[in-house]
């Protein structure tokens, strides 16, 4: 027998805070099926759901105790006011990184050319194609699985951008204005202390680093300089406590850049600016 939209998300808050589950999983869920806005679900909360939609619902819930993430379940996460398409094959994109998007965007205004290393989904890369339309952006990706969502991506978006699979800036010969890029930075001990579904379900090539995290960033620093025009700019992010030994990492590497940290809204320091 199907439930109000009330009494569903009640039922799946009830089991999930049983099982050690964030229950906005389910809210998340219940909404992006049934195309509701939040003030959309407040008014439709006493309507009493389609029993189709209940039964879904109901399997959903059962996916999210296996503690798959909301956003696999139903294929798309939301970034910068816009849903992408999601796969195990990319992370999912997270709040927190709009905020180096932003900051990108704000400063890179005339720019000709940009690059998104590791794009996963795309968000970033083609967010910013958005947002800076006289930029040719590049998004590259080492997996080709991680590339074939972000081009589902673009054409779904109705946005032109360039896309070459390359580790790193292997397959890159180009020099950019900007390059931003998320690169893996979790230490494989870390592990014990990671959400469930994120250690689950995300793609663990997009997620994790040797050398307690950074040696992505070694050999990103390392290629670096060749890959940026004069007076180029990178922007990436990083855990939150890696800020002093990357500090220590850029002294060494690139000492010829001016480096600018800057923190999230939760004050942890999460991104950094490298001028040259």
């Amino acid at each position: 027998m199907s439930k109000t939209y009330a009494e569903a998300l009640k039922w799946a808050s009830l089991l999930l805070t049983k099982d050690g589950i964030d229950p906005d999983g389910a809210r998340y869920v219940l909404m992006t099926r049934a195309d509701f806005t939040p003030s959309q679900l407040i008014l439709h909360r006493q309507d009493l759901m389609p029993e189709t939609r209940w039964q879904q619902f109901q399997q959903d819930v059962e996916r999210l105790r296996q503690f798959e993430p909301a956003q696999y379940i139903v294929g798309v996460a939301p970034f910068f006011g816009e849903l992408f398409k999601v796969t195990p094959a990319v992370l999912i994109p997270r709040f927190e990184t709009e905020e180096l998007v932003a900051w990108v965007a704000e400063e890179q205004r005339t720019a000709q050319t940009g690059l998104d290393l590791g794009t996963g989904s795309g968000a970033i890369g083609l967010t910013l194609a958005r947002k800076l339309p006289q930029t040719t952006m590049t998004l590259s990706d080492v997996s080709p699985e991680a590339l074939a969502v972000a081009k589902q991506n673009a054409k779904k978006q109705q946005v032109a951008v360039q896309f070459t699979v390359s580790d790193l800036f292997a397959a890159l010969p180009a020099r950019y204005d900007f390059v931003v890029t998320n690169l893996p930075y979790i230490a494989p001990e870390e592990t014990p202390v990671m959400d469930q579904s994120t250690l689950r379900y995300e793609p663990k090539l997009a997620l994790f680093a040797g050398h307690h995290g950074l040696a992505v960033f070694e050999q990103f620093v390392a290629a670096l300089p060749q890959h940026l025009t004069a007076g180029g700019v990178a922007y990436l992010e990083f855990g939150y406590r890696q800020e002093p030994a990357l500090r220590e990492l850029f002294a060494k590497q690139l000492p010829q850049a001016q480096v600018t940290f800057r923190r999230d809204m939760a004050d942890h320091p999460r991104m950094a600016k490298l001028q040259f």
